[in-house]
């Protein structure tokens, strides 16, 4: 065999090798070593806001030796916004370990679940304004009402249909298992699951315990408190939580143990309490804990502290007896090897798109980088680069949230709704650098240079203008399209063998690359062209062609300093934010934008940044190393346009 296919050959097996070899023994951990049975299925449950019936999807980890004969207690456990069943996974693993069937759902508009979001229905009113009703999309109703519980007063909750997004329907699910002792259920969930969780304890009183990892303490005069009850409530706090509904509209959480919300109302004694102590008694369910986590929103889900205070609330709760410690978890090992089968799965492409470029047609995807190309002086260069950062980080937090929730757009075709927030600062992103850069290339210094110069062209023959035909963009962008459906094709491809092998898919805690529903994909197309616009015009022509850096002394070096330099242009406005936002929460102030701002522009945009950040770091290695061995840059930034709309679609909320 051609030796130029053998070496690129054996990287890509050796990718797709890693990646299943990885998947599978995170598997069987997923199985707690074999003494859990997973499945993942379906169920109905009734009419929603739309008046049609919904179909709730499920993982379920039942315990080896649960049965009719012999029951177990269970937990309902329920996602945050944003996340899907999955991202569950380290609460239901750890308590199917210690012998308790955990029910891992996803929520209405999330992961494989249907209807969307709008199933809940909405208010009229936010509650902290009761006087004033809340208008706009109703996508933006449905977000300024998630506090509002459909077993609030009928005047406050008049509209909300189902608060608990399928969670209800999930209880009388997993109440009616045979292998389920029905006396002995939990309920956990996380961000928007507590306002679940505390729908789900209203409807079945019978319930045992609730562990709220980040919730919303509801004041008892919203709701009939002498008729509704919640039995041994945990609630797990982050310190640095970036929603304020969560730190009871505060800027700090340290000092909420001593107002009266707090102490009285929600853990029922009559002077200040104490952080990690226990009140009250599990044999009445009046027990109540408020667990102090030195960590943030989105991270508390897989904080060990979290988990360890989690497994010993519901073994006390649902009196369990395990013969593992709390600090026995294992469930950041299944994380980790998952991480590196998506990474596995994401290089695999690199390899075949060697093996590709060796065909003859699609030959012309390689040419070689201009030895001497034109390039802006350091000075403009870094000038040109801190005015993109600039625009890039302060426009991120409105441009974000008005997208979010208040752009006027079809809302039946843009579904996504924290989707809707990032294609909206995008595009404002690629539009601004598209004006400048049409600007910058017709007058001045862009005069010189040609398409080429800017990766939109092949190399031109020695000596003369004119571009060979093999390399214009006519013919190098629709083999270039092609060549990305491949890659991400076969990664695709990677990701479902995956999930029908080891019912796991390509991920890190938080949904990045899983199979699409149909209705899933077909947002991937709406959202898609959006994407490319960005990458084509902003990862592409700008980044490789503008501000494109002298190649170091070897490949590897170059790779590196190009990977550094793109990281740094395109996410370093980000990283601004992100400094702005956690300096002074570390130091006690509170939220950096929400003092800046308001907390309107903190919370979800905010907390999306730890996914953000990585994401695109690794999108811009594969653009990088992409463009340095096809000279253009058409294919590196249709594949990471790929890759990035369809970690959107298909994981994301869904109106």
């Amino acid at each position: 065999m051609n030796r130029f296919f053998l070496k690129p050959l054996i990287a890509f097996v050796v990718c797709v090798f890693a990646a299943f070899l990885c998947a599978g023994i995170a598997a069987f951990i997923q199985s707690g070593f074999g003494t859990v049975l997973v499945e993942s299925g379906y169920f109905t449950s009734g009419e929603t806001a739309d008046g049609l019936s919904s179909r709730i999807a499920y993982k379920l980890y039942r315990p080896k030796g649960a049965n009719a004969a012999h029951p177990v207690p269970a937990v309902l456990v329920m996602h945050g916004y944003q996340n899907d069943k999955e991202t569950s996974a380290a609460f239901s693993l750890e308590l199917a370990r210690r012998g308790i069937a955990a029910l891992s759902v996803d929520l209405y508009g999330h992961g494989d679940t249907s209807p969307g979001m709008r199933g809940r229905g909405w208010g009229r009113y936010k509650l902290t304004n009761l006087d004033k009703t809340v208008s706009g999309p109703k996508r933006f109703l449905i977000m300024m009402t998630f506090s509002v519980l459909d077993f609030f007063r009928p005047e406050i909750s008049s509209g909300v249909i189902d608060s608990s997004m399928g969670g209800k329907s999930a209880y009388r699910y997993l109440a009616s298992l045979p292998f389920v002792d029905a006396k002995r259920i939990g309920i956990t969930g996380h961000s928007m699951g507590t306002w679940a969780s505390w729908s789900v304890g209203a409807a079945f009183p019978e319930h045992r315990a609730i562990v709220l990892q980040c919730g919303e303490l509801i004041p008892p005069e919203y709701y009939d408190a002498d008729r509704t009850h919640f039995n041994n409530v945990l609630l797990l706090q982050a310190r640095y939580d970036e929603f304020d509904y969560f730190r009871d509209y505060q800027r700090n959480v340290m000092g909420l143990e001593k107002t009266p919300l707090r102490y009285h109302d929600f853990m029922g004694q009559s002077a200040p309490v104490e952080w990690d102590r226990t009140y009250g008694s599990f044999a009445d369910g009046s027990a109540r804990r408020m667990e102090l986590i030195q960590n943030n929103h989105r991270l508390t889900t897989h904080d060990s502290h979290a988990l360890r205070a989690a497994m010993n609330w519901f073994t006390n709760a649902l009196e369990v007896k395990t013969n593992l410690a709390d600090s026995n978890l294992v469930y950041m090992i299944k994380e980790t090897l998952i991480l590196i089968s998506m990474l596995a799965a994401l290089g695999s492409m690199l390899p075949l798109f060697l093996i590709l470029t060796k065909l003859k047609f699609f030959a012309c995807l390689v040419r070689p980088l201009d030895e001497k190309p034109k390039m802006l002086s350091p000075k403009s260069r870094n000038i040109t680069a801190l005015v993109s950062i600039l625009i890039s980080g302060l426009t991120f937090p409105f441009l974000g949230q008005l997208g979010h929730g208040l752009l006027p757009v079809p809302e039946n075709i843009f579904r996504m709704t924290i989707g809707t927030g990032f294609i909206t600062w995008l595009t404002f992103l690629m539009l601004v650098s598209l004006i400048m850069l049409i600007v910058w290339f017709r007058r001045g210094e862009g005069k010189r240079w040609t398409l080429g110069d800017l990766g939109l062209s092949g190399k031109p023959e020695p000596g003369i203008k004119i571009i060979r035909p093999a390399y214009r963009p006519g013919r190098l962008i629709p083999r270039a399209v092609l060549m990305a459906g491949i890659l991400t094709g076969m990664m695709y491809i990677l990701v479902c063998i995956s999930v029908s092998l080891f019912q796991l898919d390509f991920r890190f805690i938080w949904p990045f690359f899983r199979p699409f529903s149909p209705l899933r994909f077909g947002q991937f197309l709406v959202y898609l062209p959006f994407y490319a616009a960005f990458f084509t015009v902003n990862a592409g022509v700008k980044l490789y062609g503008q501000l494109r850096l002298p190649e170091r002394k070897s490949p590897a070096r170059t790779q590196l300093v190009w990977w550094g330099w793109s990281v740094l242009v395109m996410l370093g406005g980000v990283f601004i934010i992100a400094l702005i936002e956690y300096i002074p929460f570390f130091m006690g102030m509170g939220p950096g934008v929400d003092l800046l701002f308001s907390s309107l522009f903190g919370g979800p945009f905010m907390s999306v940044m730890i996914l953000l950040i990585p994401q695109f770091a690794v999108f811009f290695f594969l653009s990088t190393w992409l463009f340095r061995k096809s000279g253009t840059i058409y294919t590196g930034s249709f594949v990471v346009a790929i890759l990035a709309s369809w970690v959107l679609s298909g994981g994301s909320a869904m109106f």
